[in-house]
């Protein structure tokens, strides 16, 4: 740590020297520009003007170099914030891989398809990532899930689940994305309202959960409807697992007006009671799962609260 004291220049300019050491290791000089940050939390970060240089913007990939992985591939770039990407093969775009990467664009909020020919596709990012707000994602997402539980429970619609699928990992996609920028890009760590780099990986993990219980509830409901079996008559299990998953992202949205409490072990010890009760053991597993989900997704959530108290207190 380095302390300064602030100087007045001609009675209307405030000025403060740079250690010595860190001009020299950043390659600094006279007339070097540097960026600075002001933080929520009123610190300012000073940074080279060479940082914002090196952002990736544009990359041009061949194809062929990265085969089956390819979509995987883009979901790393799309993570990172590369806002052009061409992919191009010497020889030409297989249909096969037209198709993975169409198919991988649908999970990638913001995403067009730019130029295309056979053996190119140019792909624009148009996202402005400065209005994505993390709490409205997992809210999202939470209210995706309740409304597939819904279907399952009324009058199922696999076709609807696996809307509400898709729907589901294109958010997570999303939140991935911030999370990852969260890290490299202050701004984005706070137009999130994620607030600090201590609150990421609990963010994290929540989307990841609910992305799960979005694929269990999938798996569920083809299960179900294969079978023929009737979720009417596990409508309680159902019903206490949408509550809970309720007044677990209540808080996130209400920005934390007191400590979270997570749901007593009496209540999952009693939920997992009814579960031990279903003769379908598929269900059963399917919805225990979700319950174990459920569970790692509060105490992400204590995390969280007892991170926001400290953050509140001036301590983080």
């Amino acid at each position: 740590m380095h302390r300064r004291k602030i100087q007045l220049i001609a009675g209307t300019t405030y000025s403060v020297s740079l250690p010595k050491e860190w001009v020299l290791k950043n390659r600094l000089r006279a007339k070097s520009e540097v960026l600075l940050h002001e933080k929520n939390d009123r610190t300012l970060v000073v940074s080279p003007s060479a940082m914002e240089e090196k952002k990736l913007n544009d990359i041009s990939l061949e194809v062929d170099e990265y085969g089956a992985n390819i979509d995987q591939v883009l979901f790393a770039l799309y993570y990172i914030g590369v806002e052009n990407i061409t992919l191009f093969s010497r020889k030409e775009l297989g249909k096969d891989t037209k198709a993975r990467i169409r198919k991988t664009l649908t999970f990638m909020s913001g995403t067009v398809i730019g130029y295309e020919d056979k053996q190119k596709i140019t792909i624009k990012v148009l996202l402005d990532k400065s209005k994505i707000s993390m709490d409205q994602l997992l809210y999202r997402i939470s209210l995706i899930i309740d409304l597939s539980m819904t279907n399952m429970l009324e009058k199922l619609d696999l076709n609807e689940i696996k809307i509400n699928e898709n729907e589901i990992d294109r958010y997570y996609h999303l939140i991935a994305k911030i999370v990852s920028l969260a890290l490299i890009d202050s701004s984005v760590l706070h137009s999130s309202g994620i607030q600090h780099v201590s609150l990421i990986p609990a963010y994290f993990l929540i989307g990841k959960r609910l992305e799960n219980i979005g694929d269990n509830i999938n798996h569920l409901a083809e299960y179900v409807h294969q079978a023929k079996e009737d979720l009417g008559k596990n409508k309680q299990v159902l019903d206490s697992i949408r509550s809970i998953l309720n007044q677990s992202i209540r808080p996130i949205m209400q920005k934390f007006p007191k400590s979270f409490e997570k749901t007593g072990l009496s209540e999952i010890k009693r939920i997992h009671l009814a579960i031990g009760k279903i003769k379908d053991r598929k269900i059963a597993d399917y919805l225990k799962d979700i319950v174990r989900y459920l569970v790692d997704i509060e105490e992400e959530i204590v995390n969280i609260s007892f991170y926001n108290k400290l953050i509140k207190d001036n301590l983080l």
